[in-house]
């Protein structure tokens, strides 16, 4: 995506990168987000999620160091495994240090990356608005949240039928039982209660169907 590199190229020079590295890092982004397996996590989702976090740019308190976060949110991204943030954080700061950042920029986007795990509230409000970027997806128009989901089950079709539909009702699941799926004002009022119809809709197509004694 030309536009992608032109964007990557901007944040790097702003931030005073080391040119060398700026293109390297840039093929390591490409060449992961552009996976075989990947249908939804690609380089699409990458621009579609950068689109969201321009939504709110002036309400960051550090806009650069959440976007270069954003970068590598989902570098690392292995169906079923319980460690992709964890590796995508140590691949933002390795990244960091070849692109001649401070050390404290690398460790800052890796504690940011780590809170896009979905698993507990963001510790900060630039990772409440980077997690509710990634999760902007959730409240899309019907068709268009279908067309994710079908997305979705394609990276996991190693799963049986019956596996994906446990799993994957299980999560959304424990996104309705949340107080609120979105944890920023602006996200809440736009998404909140779309995402939760979608979500409703989905689980009740998960679960399985009662046949009807005769």
């Amino acid at each position: 995506m030309p536009y992608l590199l032109a964007r990557w190229q901007g944040l790097t020079r702003s931030l005073g990168c080391a040119s060398q590295a700026v293109d390297k890092i840039y093929y390591i982004i490409h060449s992961s987000y552009s996976q075989y397996f990947r249908h939804y996590h690609s380089m699409k989702h990458l621009a579609d999620v950068l689109g969201h976090l321009d939504e709110v740019r002036s309400e960051l308190s550090d806009p650069r160091l959440v976007e270069y976060a954003l970068w590598f949110h989902d570098i690392v991204c292995v169906p079923n495994a319980d460690t992709n943030e964890y590796l995508s954080s140590a691949v933002a700061c390795y990244a960091a240090a070849e692109l001649g950042l401070p050390p404290g920029f690398g460790r800052q986007s890796a504690d940011l990356i780590l809170q896009t795990g979905h698993l507990r509230p963001a510790a900060t409000s630039d990772g409440a608005y980077l997690t509710d970027s990634d999760l902007a997806v959730l409240g899309r128009e019907w068709l268009s949240f279908l067309d994710y989901e079908t997305q979705i089950r394609a990276e996991y079709q190693f799963l049986s039928e019956e596996e994906y539909r446990i799993s994957r009702q299980q999560i959304l699941e424990r996104f309705l039982s949340l107080p609120a799926i979105y944890q920023t004002s602006y996200f809440r009022a736009k998404y909140e209660q779309s995402a939760r119809r979608n979500l409703a809709a989905l689980v009740s197509i998960l679960k399985p169907s009662r046949r009807r004694r005769i």
